[in-house]
């Protein structure tokens, strides 16, 4: 028997014999959920089946949704900016704080007010169990307008770094402060894809997704929601929208419900991928989200008939079966995975047709009954005064109680939803509810606003030059604005978000933040490069106004007036510098730069015309592209980016970014970009440096990459070659990547000369392996790199660490190292039968030892069965004491083919009496 074998069977014996079940007086366990579900009326149970909104700050006990949460058991509530949740700006974080005290409050509450005596009730009419609140806040809410938090970066800024690393790093920092609110449940991050923009047009959902591969979306979607989860010590609970993926959406999904005409196999491909990674393929628990927040979106042809249309998702029980049916999901279901639905009050439901008039009732029980364990209430009005929408809710919940207690199978829904809900709340207390566990202390508030080295170093990671390339800008752009070069920036100056009715509306990006950050980095007080006087700032609406002015001359007699601020500006300008945002139909002047560049082709060919997008960037055209000197995109609009834009500007900063999604202005296709680069040399090794006919290898292929320089996606497919002697090359084995690498098995079959390679459309050139194989002669495997290669593995890029290969093998492109030979075999199959008959022995001779000098009269089996398996223990550690040739395990050697007995004898001695010692004199009982 070979020594590997031996061994393998000696470490399985060694585990059986650990793992043996040993008689245990048995423990009551108790189901704390089950618990909790058996303590409460139908009326709480229904309550937690509602995330709830409410208007104003007021949360004392005559507000309304105090009387939600005590009088109603609402499970959860959700924070809104536009509902005017929040006061002012000043120390914005301890009013949040200050409301989820409040709301966590109001639940201890609850739990302390004894029920009404109802006649039938089945629960004894004492307390309601405590049960904590969900409080939630949404991504968008979240993401830049709150004061005194850091202040992140858009979803595609993220996608744009390809990098998990950095990508975790902002979701620990998301988490940390999130947790320190007091917010438990968080809307985030959103995974849809968008694998064709639709820039301008209706469901352009700009910078609000991770990028366009669903490949890419996932891996980023794994490490932000582990960010999440480890930046709050597990006390968040993630939510990923929108399933099943807003990517293809043709209209703004709060406005009509948008239609998808795709089958369910496209869907597979591309907008479920995502969510299969957070889900049931996540690589471990933190990676994996809480919950699935479900979309109001539609298909055509979903199943099969081209012409059928489904209900909303969200709403249709077939649809959303089958989607949370398929494998990946399921398994994520059926281990407590929770679905939410979008806010059932959005105006893109009201206006829904199969929903009008607008009915309450029907809405939630539909997206119930569809699939939905919580349903998200807000504007859950039929546009009626705001105050209204409570006692829509409290309707809404009297009548979900009502069918719990006439509906046997409409209660069993219920017990389930509330169960999935129940676990996620006890997983994020740790198992148990109390007071205390909810309450978030404010000393957490003194941490807050401390990251923005980790946006700094992301917003650098995601800058990206669209246009040119890097060595046509070094042409066109050899060096930054010189000290008496005169710079002219125009901004698209808009209104930001408010934090609330009455607050102040900064704007996203001022017209003077890009002249400050200049002057502050490279004027007087910095480097001295540039003289602020040279610097200038406009809006695009001043370029609006001057570009609207009448050209005609003035008459004759009349005198001419002089030129506007900005003519003069632009007359003397050697560097035009535009800051842009998303073109949108309600901002009329976002197009402005298009309009100047055609009609001042003169400025346009004497001064070097640089722009800077803080959106998506494919809002440009090729023609407007043709006419400048230089195009960055840094995908968000908060300071740290105005200020990357300036280091670019002077080229202090190259440009680590790459579009994570397709650009048409300038070709760049996702589908293709994401290939393998045909220009890399696959790195090809092969498990073992040395073989001979029979041997089978294991061959190793990558990391491969894209023309971006990062790991291909996931089943990009790689083909195995073998070239016999002069033979034409033949397939050998076909595998798909997994983060970046694929392996299969090749056996020599065949006697003489053997060239081993692999490729992967469109990448052709591999390094060989060459090796004469003999029948009984292991051959060295040679490794030779293609002559026209500099290098046999593409190096990653700076930028973004990618996903770490699955394989440890650690290849270099040069004739493959000789292994250490495998040490002689110490021990033969005789020594191995030896080792058997002493383990027979030793359980024997343990199971009659466990007598002898039991001072307790007569002996239990399980004592036995003890001191049995100390010597049978025992037996094995000497065996493999000798067998691996551990320090003094020599010195029995002058006995020869005894040595290995002589160990067994030992280690059964010493086993047995170790057992018998502890086992019958010293715990005898």
């Amino acid at each position: 028997m070979p020594a590997a074998m031996r061994r393998l069977v000696n470490l399985i014996i060694v585990f059986v014999l650990l793992l043996a079940p040993v008689p245990a007086p048995a423990t009551a366990q108790t189901d704390p959920v089950a618990a909790l579900l058996n303590a409460m009326t139908p009326a709480e149970k229904v309550g937690q089946l509602f995330l709830v909104t409410f208007y104003g700050p007021a949360t004392d006990e005559a507000s309304d949704i105090a009387r939600l949460i005590t009088d109603y058991h609402v499970g959860g509530v959700v924070l809104l900016t536009a509902n005017n949740n929040l006061t002012n700006t000043e120390n914005t974080p301890q009013q949040i704080l200050n409301l989820t005290h409040h709301l966590q409050a109001a639940a201890l509450t609850a739990s302390q007010t004894p029920r009404e005596t109802a006649e039938g009730q089945a629960v004894n009419p004492n307390l309601p169990p405590y049960i904590p609140l969900f409080i939630g806040m949404a991504q968008d809410e979240f993401s830049q307008i709150v004061p005194g938090l850091t202040e992140l970066p858009d979803a595609m800024a993220i996608g744009a770094t390809w990098s998990p690393v950095q990508a975790e790093a902002l979701g620990t920092l998301a988490g940390q402060e999130l947790a320190a609110l007091g917010i438990n449940l968080y809307f985030g991050p959103a995974l849809d894809v968008l694998d064709t923009p639709r820039p301008q047009g209706p469901g352009d959902l700009s910078t609000r997704v991770l990028g366009g591969d669903p490949f890419w979306v996932g891996v980023i979607g794994q490490a932000l929601i582990r960010g999440l989860h480890g930046g709050s010590a597990n006390r968040l609970a993630v939510v990923a929208k929108h399933f099943p993926g807003y990517g293809s959406a043709d209209r703004d999904p709060d406005e009509e419900v948008p239609t998808v005409s795709k089958s369910l196999e496209q869907l597979e491909q591309i907008e479920l991928a995502p969510f299969f990674s957070v889900t049931g393929l996540a690589p471990d628990s933190a990676s994996a989200t809480d919950a699935l927040l479900t979309a109001h979106i539609r298909f055509r042809g979903f199943q099969g008939d081209l012409r059928d249309s489904t209900n909303p998702v969200s709403f249709d029980p077939q649809a959303l079966g089958q989607l949370l049916g398929l494998e990946p999901l399921k398994t994520w279901r059926d281990t407590g995975g929770l679905t939410i639905s979008d806010s059932l009050g959005v105006p893109a439901l009201k206006r829904f047709p199969a929903y009008l008039p607008f009915n309450n009732r029907r809405i939630a029980r539909d997206a119930f009954n569809a699939g939905n364990d919580i349903l998200f209430l807000s504007e859950f009005d039929d546009d009626n005064p705001r105050l209204e929408q409570t006692e829509t809710i409290i309707d809404t919940l009297a009548h979900f109680t009502q069918q719990y207690e006439t509906q046997p199978d409409f209660a069993a829904k219920v017990d389930a939803a509330v169960t999935r809900s129940l676990t996620l709340k006890l997983k994020l207390y740790d198992g148990q509810f109390t007071a205390e566990g909810a309450q978030v202390a404010d000393a957490g508030l003194a941490t807050l606003g401390q990251g923005a080295e980790t946006v700094a170093t992301l917003a650098q990671s995601a800058a990206t030059l669209i246009f040119p390339s890097l060595g046509e800008l070094n042409t066109r752009q050899p060096q930054p604005p010189l000290q008496d070069d005169r710079v002219v920036v125009f901004t698209d100056v808009r209104a930001g978000e408010r934090l609330c009715s009455e607050c102040p509306a900064s704007p996203r990006v001022e017209k003077r933040e890009l002249e400050r950050a200049i002057v502050e980095r490279y004027g007087p007080n910095g480097s001295g490069e540039i003289r602020p006087t040279n610097l200038q700032s406009f809006s695009l609406d001043d370029l609006a106004v001057y570009l609207d002015s009448p050209t005609t001359p003035p008459g004759e007699g009349t005198p001419t007036p002089e030129p506007s601020p900005v003519e003069a500006a632009l007359n003397q300008a050697d560097w035009l510098v535009f800051n842009l945002l998303n073109p949108t139909p309600n901002v009329p002047n976002a197009n402005r730069l298009t309009q100047f560049l055609a009609r001042r082709p003169d400025l346009v060919s004497n001064a070097k015309i640089i722009v800077f997008s803080y959106s998506a960037p494919y809002y440009l055209d090729a023609t407007d592209l043709s006419k400048l000197t230089a195009f960055y995109t840094l995908y968000s609009d908060s300071p740290v980016f105005v200020d990357v834009a300036a280091q670019l500007l002077f080229r202090e900063l190259t440009p680590l970014g790459d579009a994570p999604v397709s650009v048409q202005s300038i070709n760049y296709n996702l589908i293709e970009i994401t290939a393998p680069d045909p220009n890399q040399s696959i790195l090809l090794v092969a498990d073992q440096a040395q073989a001979q006919k029979g041997d089978t290898l294991q061959l190793t292929a990558g990391p491969l990459r894209d023309h971006n320089g990062h790991i291909v996606p996931d089943q990009t497919p790689v083909r195995f070659l073998a070239k016999f002697g002069e033979d034409l090359p033949v397939l050998i084995g076909e595998a798909s990547t997994v983060n970046g690498i694929a392996t299969t098995t090749f056996t020599l079959s065949q006697i003489g000369p053997v060239e081993i390679s692999a490729d992967s459309e469109p990448a052709f050139q591999s390094v060989k392996l060459q090796l004469d194989v003999q029948e009984n002669t292991a051959s060295i495997i040679t490794e030779i790199v293609p002559p026209t290669s500099t290098a046999s593995v593409t190096p990653a890029p700076t930028n973004t660490p990618s996903p770490t290969p699955s394989p440890t093998i650690t290849p270099t492109p040069t004739i493959a190292p000789t292994p250490t030979p495998e040490p002689p075999n110490r021990v033969q199959d005789r020594d191995f039968f030896m080792m058997c008959l002493g383990l027979i022995a030793a359980v024997a001779v343990g199971y009659q030892l466990a007598t002898l000098g039991a001072s307790n009269g007569e002996t239990p089996p399980t004592r036995r069965v003890r001191v049995a398996l100390f010597g049978a223990i025992g037996v094995l550690l000497g065996y493999n004491y000798f067998a691996l040739g551990l320090p003094g395990a020599d010195w029995a050697a002058p006995f020869g083919l005894l040595a290995p007995t002589i160990w067994v004898l030992i280690g059964a001695g010493m086993g047995l009496g170790l057992g018998w010692y502890w086992f019958v004199r010293r715990h005898p009982t």
